[in-house]
């Protein structure tokens, strides 16, 4: 049954207390109800304080956040529900210093890594998605806000290749990657484990395309020449390109390429589900429970 997908104001409502976002991350992380991991017994105390369930027959326990984003997290899992929903809803993306702002959060550094870590789990969700059928590939440069050299020869920005499912004329998945270089090899080795058996690609001439050529792959390039020629042969690889171009410029006002693996990550993760706006709050949220959090200083490094 589809869902209706739920407002400001019924989320408000929904997730006033931190006792109610607690309540529902305990559903999505043992919807059949609490299982202890050491015995596997029913029954549980909760420690509220501590957010723990301590298995009433073996006395272990089970953190409601151990081993997901919120791992000893001092942010009220209220602002945690807010910024995991307008991170998912905002198609255009939303800066962290809006956030701040929005949830009254006292540092930027908190926000900042709030959002790294969401980022994260949107990007590990989709590490196993495959493309299937015909697909259009190109590369591009992302990164700092600042104008440069344009193509292939760009200097400062991080390289990253775009794959996009053509479906009937329609974009179906799609897939961003981070590569330190344009060769056969680091092309191959970002996009070999995401094409799925006999996916038909489309290319520019780019002769470092051919190294994703394989036994049931059959690879069709094709010479473009100008900048025009381009959007008409590989069209929504190039509509997602100036997409994630403009939030970037336009949201995030220049990203480091330290960190614009998890930024492409963000965009494809709500372009993947664009249509399923009722379901896209649970969804990252289960994502943010099936992931291992990142520290601050991991993000620094």
């Amino acid at each position: 049954m589809q869902q209706t997908p739920i407002n400001l104001i019924e989320f408000q409502q929904k997730f006033a207390t931190e006792e109610a976002c607690q309540k529902h991350l305990f559903h999505l992380r043992w919807p059949d109800g609490y299982r202890c991991p050491r015995c596997g017994h029913d029954q549980a105390s909760f420690h509220s304080t501590r957010t723990l369930y301590q298995c009433k027959a073996c006395k272990y326990q089970a953190s409601l956040t151990a081993g997901t984003i919120f791992h000893k997290t001092r942010t009220p899992l209220k602002k945690w529900f807010w910024m995991i929903f307008l991170m998912a809803r905002q198609k255009s993306g939303i800066s962290m210093l809006s956030l701040q702002r929005m949830l009254e959060i006292g540092s930027y550094k908190t926000v900042w890594a709030m959002g790294h870590k969401i980022r994260k789990a949107m990007a590990e969700r989709d590490a196993n998605y495959k493309l299937a059928g015909l697909i259009e590939i190109d590369d591009t440069y992302f990164g700092s806000s600042k104008p440069g050299k344009r193509g292939r020869g760009a200097e400062g920005k991080g390289k990253v290749v775009v794959a996009v499912e053509v479906d009937d004329d329609k974009p179906g998945f799609a897939t961003m990657k981070q590569v330190e270089n344009l060769g056969g090899d680091q092309i191959s080795q970002s996009l070999g484990d995401k094409l799925g058996e006999e996916a038909e690609i489309i290319t520019d001439g780019w002769r470092s395309y051919g190294s994703l050529n394989s036994g049931t792959i059959k690879h069709f390039p094709v010479v473009i020449g100008s900048g025009k020629n381009a959007i008409k042969v590989l069209p929504w690889v190039h509509t997602l390109i100036a997409n994630v171009k403009g939030t970037i410029h336009g949201v995030y006002h220049g990203v480091s390429t330290r960190h614009l693996s998890r930024y492409i990550a963000e965009f494809c993760y709500r372009f993947n589900r664009r249509f399923w706006e009722s379901q896209m709050f649970d969804r990252l949220l289960t994502a943010c429970l099936s992931c291992t959090t990142i520290t601050f200083a991991e993000l620094r490094e």
